[in-house]
């Protein structure tokens, strides 16, 4: 070969090294720049953990009992790993996303969702496919909803809702569902099998880069207790302040009745009314006197089954379903939540199969504070007048810290098996004027009240909140 020869081959060699490195990085870049999104708030996370690390918390081995938004990154990474197809919906973008074998196919915008607050606000978690519908009507809200698809109780995934004769309902018209364009709605339902996981991801924008607690001197004593488990959990970072035996899965009593009122408000419709049979009074201890044969509204059983933990009311709930299905759903609740150690047989907790754990627990306290904030509402007493001026909202309240002004929200628990048991939430002021929202809970205790006081004691002396 002549020299010349020999140089343009060597040319066009070298042209065709630097074309693949220049679609390399770029193709690098790119991916790098898709990937950001996902990653940017991980590594937030993980930053935050780094610079307080387990060793100032008294729960050494595990600090963490959130799942929430950790959860939601480790299972969207999974789906995507196994080339899975599913739906993802983050409410504070406001997208929706469908992925075709672990990649990202579409981004649709959600148009509404649920009001913040109220008890028809979007659940969150991982949900699946129910059932789909081309036009299913709404019994609740009295439209027709197109292109629907049913992910969890009463919510759904749908176009443009309209009235019948064809009337769009107005912007301002929203439930609790996630709304698309029908156009958008009708993508959706082409991708959507039955079974395909449906990821619904929202934070508390308002509450963000809340840091860790650190103790504001020497490592305060144990304080003595009876409870086999005990906890103090920081709700806003899920820092483990206080643990004892809180991974250990015992029996939860009429702690039980928050996954219930979750549960009943999600996929009941709480102004209907349910007539209280003899049936629902078997074995049901009744604190509250339900009146055999009388109707009440849904909603005003939440006050005798929260305030005085009416047996009777939690089984008038469930049946409007059936109990069965009532508890399957309950158990579904709990693994969407990441209540992994937790399992309820039946929704008042008498039976010895409702067990589970203190961080378990504080991950359902969590999220009725994020999503169905008026449970803890009721449980300390306040009359609300969602749907009529509360039939029942003026008995007595056997909560027993319903009245001290720092409680957000609470439930007692007790059986022979369980012992007592109780699990509270409390809007606590740390040293530098700023409120945390701490959990306390315990576990077959001899003296429920006694011991949560003394857990506070120790929060105050060890973190100087009161």
């Amino acid at each position: 070969m002549s020299r010349r020869g020999a140089l343009i081959l060597s040319f066009i060699a070298l042209a065709a090294f630097l074309g693949a490195s220049i679609f390399i990085s770029a193709s690098l870049f790119a991916r790098n720049r898709a990937l950001s999104s996902d990653l940017v708030r991980e590594r937030e996370l993980a930053a935050q953990r780094a610079a307080f690390p387990p060793e100032f918390f008294m729960d050494a081995d595990g600090t963490d009992f959130i799942s929430g938004e950790e959860g939601y990154f480790e299972k969207k990474k999974q789906f995507q790993a196994e080339g899975a197809d599913f739906i993802d919906v983050d409410l504070n973008e406001m997208k929706l996303r469908l992925y075709e074998k672990g990649r990202e196919r579409e981004t649709l915008p959600v148009l509404t969702k649920g009001r913040e607050g109220s008890w028809w606000e979007t659940p969150t978690g991982k949900y699946a496919v129910i059932s789909k519908s081309a036009n299913h009507y709404s019994s609740i809200g009295h439209v027709w909803m197109p292109w629907s698809i049913q992910f969890y109780g009463n919510f759904f995934i749908h176009g443009w809702p309209y009235y019948e004769g064809g009337k769009p309902v107005e912007q301002s018209y929203s439930g609790g569902c996630i709304r698309l364009s029908s156009e958008d709605a009708a993508k959706v339902y082409a991708f959507a099998k039955r079974g395909t996981p449906i990821l619904i991801y929202e934070r508390e924008t308002a509450r963000e880069n809340i840091p860790p607690l650190v103790p504001r001197g020497p490592q305060v004593p144990a304080p003595q207790i009876s409870a086999e488990a005990a906890i103090v959990a920081d709700l806003d970072t899920g820092e483990v302040l206080f643990n004892k035996n809180a991974d250990a899965e015992l029996p939860l009593a009429s702690v039980t009745k928050l996954m219930t009122a979750v549960v009943g408000s999600e996929t009941v419709y709480l102004e209907r009314g349910i007539a209280i049979r003899e049936p629902m009074m078997r074995d049901a201890i009744q604190s509250y006197p339900l009146q055999v044969g009388k109707s009440y509204m849904a909603f005003d059983l939440y006050y005798p089954l929260l305030m005085q933990s009416s047996n009777g009311a939690g089984r008038a709930l469930a049946s409007f379903t059936g109990e069965g299905e009532f508890v399957r759903q309950m158990n579904e609740k709990a693994k969407t939540l990441g209540m992994a150690h937790t399992a309820f047989a039946d929704p008042n907790g008498i039976g010895d199969g409702n067990a589970g754990t203190l961080k378990d627990m504080a991950k359902l306290m969590k999220y009725i504070l994020l999503k169905r904030g008026f449970i803890l509402d009721i449980t300390k007493g306040k009359r609300l007048t969602i749907f009529s001026e509360g039939e029942l909202s003026s008995i007595e309240n056997f909560n027993d810290f319903a009245s001290d002004p720092r409680l957000i929200g609470m439930k007692n628990g007790k059986t022979i098996a369980a012992k007592e048991s109780m699990a509270t939430a409390w809007l606590l002021t740390s040293p530098d004027g700023s409120s945390r929202r701490i959990m306390v809970g315990v576990l077959v205790s001899d003296g429920r009240k006694s011991d949560v006081e003394r857990l506070l004691e120790w929060t105050d002396a060890q973190f100087g909140l009161e």
